[in-house]
C-alpha cells in the first residue's frame, strides 16, 4: 500500500466486488471438471468503517483508517441470485439505435431530474410514453418535456443524417423535368413536408422515401450549368449542394 486513502463511489466499490465474485465462480467452475467442489462462494458480507460526504450531487466514502475515531459504519451483504431472476428484475440492455441520456443536449437538471424517475435512455422514455405517463407529475418538476422531445429527435437525426448519393435530371410523364435524389436518410419524419430550394427560388418536392426524392424544376428556377440547391429534409437536417447540367 502506498498509504493514500483515496475516497470511492459505492456504485464502484460493488462493481469491482462483483466483479471478483464471477471470477472466483467461474475459478471453480473449471476446478470442477477434475475434482469435486467442495465449496462454493454464494454470498459475502462486509462491514465497511467510513466517512461519508456528499457534496449537494454525490456521495463520496473515505475508508477508516487504524486508530481514527468517529467512522459510520455499513454493512453491504451481497447475496446469490439466478440468470432467471436477473431476466425477471432487469430491463433489457440498450439497443444499438438507442440514444443515452447523456448524449441528448439537455442541462444537467434535466438528466438529474430523469435519472431519479428511472429513465436512462431514450427508450426509457418512449415507454413511459406509451402508457400514458403524465412525467410532469411524475417526476414533480417543471422541465419542459416538449423541448426534450425536441432533443430527443435532433440526437436521432444526428445519428442517421442523410446521405446523398447522387442527383440527376429525369424527366417525369406529368409533370415535366425534375431533379431526382438518391441516398440514404432522406425522409425519417413523415409529419415534415420537405422544402427545396433551387437558385434561390422555391421548388416543388413532388415524392420522397428514405432513398428517394424528386424535385420539380420549372422555368422560374433558371437552370443552367451551375445550379444551387437546398433541401431541408425535417427541422434538424438540410443539405446545400453544388449541381451541375
Amino acid at each position: 500500500m502506498d498509504g493514500q486513502n483515496a475516497s470511492w463511489h459505492l456504485e464502484d466499490f460493488v462493481d469491482s466486488l462483483v466483479v471478483e465474485l464471477d471470477k472466483a465462480r467461474e475459478t471453480l467452475a473449471v476446478k470442477a471438471i477434475n475434482k469435486p467442489l467442495s465449496y462454493t462462494v454464494k454470498d459475502l458480507s462486509l462491514d465497511l468503517n467510513i466517512f461519508p460526504s456528499y457534496d449537494g450531487d454525490k456521495v463520496t466514502f473515505l475508508t477508516a483508517q487504524p486508530g481514527q475515531t468517529g467512522a459510520s459504519k455499513v454493512m453491504i451483504q451481497l447475496g446469490s441470485i439466478t440468470d432467471q431472476q436477473v431476466r425477471a428484475t432487469s430491463k433489457p440492455p440498450p439497443a444499438r439505435s438507442d440514444i443515452n441520456i447523456d448524449d441528448i443536449p439537455v442541462d444537467d437538471a434535466t438528466r438529474k431530474q430523469l435519472r431519479k424517475i428511472g429513465v436512462s435512455s431514450v427508450g426509457d422514455l418512449q415507454q413511459i410514453e406509451q402508457k400514458n405517463v403524465d412525467l410532469k407529475k411524475v417526476s414533480n418538476s417543471s422541465i419542459d418535456y416538449s423541448a426534450l422531445a425536441n432533443q430527443i429527435q435532433k440526437a436521432r437525426r444526428n445519428q442517421n443524417p442523410p446521405q446523398i448519393s447522387g442527383i440527376s435530371m429525369s424527366m417525369d410523364d406529368a409533370s415535366g423535368p425534375c431533379l431526382l435524389i438518391k441516398g440514404r436518410h432522406l425522409s425519417v419524419d413523415p409529419t415534415f413536408e420537405p422544402v427545396a430550394v433551387i437558385n434561390q427560388n422555391l421548388a416543388e418536392v413532388m415524392s420522397r422515401s428514405d432513398t428517394e426524392m424528386k424535385v420539380r424544376i420549372d422555368r422560374t428556377h433558371a437552370f443552367g450549368r451551375r445550379n444551387d440547391l437546398i433541401l431541408t429534409f425535417d427541422p434538424f437536417a438540410f443539405v446545400r449542394v453544388n449541381v451541375k447540367a
